[in-house]
């Protein structure tokens, strides 16, 4: 979660971070950590105008916008106009390739999932900026949280301070029944959720 934001992104106070997927479990947590740890700035994509809302006017974030309005550089550009430093990706393809053209000098993107390419039935174009990297001399390391089980304990001893203070906020969005289970995975994949998916149990299972 918020581990590859620090070890990979190498984020520090003073960066502007953009987080894709903004209000999923993974990239909610992601732009709070940021905020907390002194980010200059930190800006969010969603799918829908109350996530967007959700972001900012309850986890902090300085600015979100709905993907759904427009090109996601020019509302990138609008939010970051002197750039970002660090990505935290969720979604890649046009999330990516905006990214990567709003980088400034030594950027750095942490790589979590792609899910605008999750569903396509065809092969999806991948961004087609990609030779800025080299003037710009940026950084994109992909993840799998498995890779980073060493930091779990530091997790734990630091974040859970935060969620029993209030300081970090989690959300659930909660269905009913194992009988949901694959309705509830599709709708996550179409961006259902906002925080964590989660099927609860009956209680008599």
């Amino acid at each position: 979660m918020g581990r590859p934001l620090f070890r990979l992104a190498e984020f520090k106070a003073g960066d502007v971070v953009f987080v894709s997927g903004a209000a999923g479990a993974v990239g909610s947590i992601v732009g709070q950590l940021a905020r907390l740890h002194g980010a200059a700035a930190v800006i969010g994509s969603a799918g829908t105008p109350d996530k967007v809302r959700w972001l900012t006017e309850e986890l902090g974030f300085t600015s979100a916008f709905d993907y759904h309005d427009g090109p996601v550089a020019k509302q990138l550009a609008q939010a970051a106009p002197d750039g970002i430093d660090v990505y935290f990706d969720n979604v890649g393809g046009e999330h990516l390739e905006a990214a990567i053209g709003a980088f400034n000098e030594f950027g750095r993107g942490a790589l979590c999932g792609a899910i605008s390419a999750y569903n396509a039935t065809e092969p999806p174009p991948g961004p087609r900026n990609m030779s800025l990297m080299v003037g710009r001399k940026l950084s994109l390391r992909g993840f799998i949280v498995g890779d980073h089980y060493d930091m779990r304990d530091e997790f734990i001893e630091k974040v859970t301070p935060l969620v029993t203070s209030g300081e970090l906020v989690v959300r659930e969005t909660v269905r009913e029944g194992l009988d949901q289970a694959a309705a509830t995975f599709i709708d996550l994949l179409r961006g259902g959720n906002t925080g964590k998916m989660v099927v609860k149990l009956a209680d008599d299972v």
